[in-house]
């Protein structure tokens, strides 16, 4: 480099080839790294306005301006997208500034670090101007910084993932939209930053809300209660045609809200649920449903988190830029003869969870060639279902939604394809891949109530990557498979499967994979839960090695019956635990049956309730219940003016959050 280089160009110096692969091709930045070792090196030259040229020796030529992302720099080759000669460019370029004995670069300077100066000189005033606008209407960031583990400084948005390769060198920044770089979510990362550091600057992993900090809530509470009332008189097991109206009249309050406008469709679809006969219908699940109404109507009432907790102002889709979408999983729910399976697709780019979900026939009459109907089932064009839940999926023209799903371009012209994949996904980390359990209690405990979070359709499914592999064992009588995985510090998970109709052989896959006979299981993917402080996982996809194992796509490998008999000693249950579930089962009994047909015993049933909970410390939910019974006597003595919509919502609400609390209580645990 000419001694002009005294300029450093510091957007260049930590592009790495991850960095790179994220603004280019990965075969692409492979074929570099391999022509650059093997001498294909340019001659390069910065001058003192930090220009940077590359010339090679077959007479193609780069110029790299200062401020400007590796897409918007020229070369004479004149390739359509990021050429391998840019590539070669930064990596020489990063090369030569270790210099011979290849001593380590300095670090980046923090992202907060970048000044308006800087944000001006690579944002447009445009997208500056629609990022002030977002940050005013409210939005909630997740930061995670280099320290904590993360490749570089990482802002994730509802609607995005930013990674700040250079840190205040925003030149580097990328984004998974389709701007790529340059863009309003990369103004909204740095605003997050710079307020992280005002609020905690020793934090490596904190969500910052950004927006006015008298900000109230922002939609009106009485169409969500009107819809409550409704549910409470008339009951689950009248079907959704009674609720229609009130429905309704919420859907428009939070029509600009689009954590309540999701939540809203769960309600739906669970009120209807019984009246249909569907297999999936859970009374429970409406009492967990109108606790998350109950808390995000409240919390969305406390100045500054409106926008964040309800969701205001959240984009409806945004486009994708060229995205590889690893799979991490699928796992199909069955209804009769409908079918849903959904997969987790892991964005290797930006370490993000995204989904896709596909709806599928199965009729009765054809039960026993599911496997062949499941294996002509596609999600677009060129894109078979069983070849994208064992593979990866490259794409373009994808849109992500704020819940973190993805609708895929069906035309076909659209580019979609389908790779196998080698079940290597250690090169993911948090908040997808974990490999202790004390990661994951950290991560519980850094966001301990799921309800005010961000609705994210994969908000629980996790990767482990376990150190040991207990032999695994049958349960005759939950007809479950279970072993438990230890960490390097020997901190146990349980690993559970249960048997499903649907998936005949998802048993025998897990068994042979527990077991050893596919090699050594490195990972492990699916949804956790926690029972009293023991992480609990049930398998969505098994890596092992070189392979990648689906349950529910698996076929027969007589792994099941070499198994020895078992039975899985959950942690035990302490009398706060019981007293809360016991409050869980009494509710959904109301919410079920409705006032009209609420059974006689269930007055009954209160007082005892209540006086269990006091025993247990849990006073304010025994008033709480006391007060909701008279209430609900009183309601059903004379209809007419009654209100119960508050007092349930507080009562529901009051209890998820002693679930949340209790969830890490430690238990002991004892092997199957």
């Amino acid at each position: 480099m000419s001694a002009a280089g005294a300029v450093v160009r510091d957007d260049l110096l930590h592009l790495s080839p991850e960095a790179l692969s994220h603004a280019a091709n990965a075969g692409i930045v492979k074929r570099a790294v391999r022509e650059l070792a093997g001498g294909y090196r340019p001659r390069l030259s910065v001058d003192a306005h930090g220009l940077l040229e590359a010339a090679f020796d077959d007479g193609v030529a780069c110029r790299w301006p200062a401020g400007v992302a590796i897409q918007d720099a020229r070369c004479s080759c004149n390739a359509a997208g990021v050429c391998r000669h840019r590539v070669i460019a930064a990596l020489a370029y990063r090369e030569s500034a270790s210099g011979p004995a290849a001593e380590p670069l300095p670090a980046a300077a923090p992202v907060a670090d970048a000044d308006d100066a800087a944000l001006a000189r690579v944002v447009p005033a445009a997208l500056l101007a629609e990022a002030a606008a977002l940050r005013e209407a409210g939005i909630g960031i997740e930061l995670r910084q280099r320290a904590g583990g993360e490749p570089c400084d990482t802002a994730r948005l509802p609607s995005a993932t930013v990674r700040y390769w250079g840190g205040a060198a925003l030149e580097a920044a990328r984004c998974d939209c389709v701007r790529a770089a340059a863009c309003e979510h990369v103004a909204l990362g740095v605003w997050a930053f710079r307020a992280a550091r005002a609020q905690d600057a020793a934090a490596t992993q904190l969500t910052v809300r950004l927006g006015s900090a008298g900000r109230a809530q922002a939609v009106d509470r009485a169409p969500f209660e009107r819809l409550v009332e409704a549910i409470v008189r008339h009951g689950a097991a009248q079907g959704g045609e009674a609720l229609m109206q009130d429905l309704s009249s919420a859907r428009i309050a939070a029509a600009d809200a689009a954590w309540l406008a999701l939540l809203l469709g769960d309600l739906e679809t669970w009120s209807e649920g019984y009246a249909k006969r569907a297999a999936l219908y859970d009374a429970v699940q409406g009492v967990d449903l109108l606790a998350e109404l109950g808390l995000r109507l409240a919390a969305g009432g406390l100045p500054g988190h409106a926008a964040a907790v309800l969701g205001i102002g959240q984009a409806g889709e945004t486009a994708l830029d060229r995205v590889r979408l690893m799979c991490l999983g699928a796992r199909t729910q069955r209804d009769g003869e409908a079918r849903r399976t959904t997969l987790v697709m892991g964005d290797i780019d930006t370490g993000t969870r995204l989904v896709l979900a596909h709806a599928w026939q199965v009729p009765e009459a054809r039960r026993a060639d599911e496997a062949a109907i499941r294996a002509a089932e596609r999600l677009a064009p060129g894109v078979l279902l069983e070849a994208l839940a064992r593979g990866q999926l490259l794409a373009r023209q994808a849109a992500r939604r704020p819940d973190g799903s993805v609708r895929l371009a069906r035309a076909r012209s659209a580019q979609n394809s389908v790779l196998p994949q080698s079940a290597d996904w250690s090169q993911l980390g948090a908040p997808v891949r974990f490999d202790s359990v004390a990661a994951l209690r950290a991560e519980q405990l850094a966001h301990p109530t799921a309800a005010l979070q961000p609705r994210h359709a994969a908000r629980r499914f996790i990767v482990f990557s376990p150190a040991e592999v207990e032999p695994p064992a049958y349960d005759a009588t939950a007809q479950s498979v279970v072993t438990v995985l230890r960490d390097a510090q020997g901190a146990p998970l349980l690993l559970q499967r249960s048997h499903e109709r649907h998936a005949p052989h998802a048993l025998d896959a897990l068994a042979a994979a527990a077991s050893g006979r596919h090699g050594a299981l490195r990972h492990v993917a699916g949804v956790l839960s926690w029972q009293h402080g023991m992480p609990s996982l049930e398998p969505w996809a098994l890596g092992c090695e070189g392979i990648v194992l689906v349950p529910d796509f698996a076929a027969a490998s007589g792994a099941l019956g070499a198994l020895p008999l078992g039975i899985a000693q959950p942690a035990g249950s302490d009398p706060c635990t019981q007293q809360l579930e016991a409050l869980r089962q009494h509710l959904a009994t109301l919410l079920h049956h409705g006032l009209a047909r609420l059974p006689r015993g269930w007055a009954g049933e209160s007082a005892p309730l209540a006086r269990r909970l006091e025993a247990a410390g849990l006073r304010a939910l025994s008033q709480r219940l006391q007060a909701l019974a008279a209430d609900v006597a009183a309601a059903q003595a004379h209809p007419a003016g009654a209100r119960l919509a508050p007092g349930l919502l507080e009562l529901l609400a009051l209890r998820q959050l002693h679930e949340d609390a209790a969830l890490l209580d430690r238990g002991d645990y004892q092997s199957p």
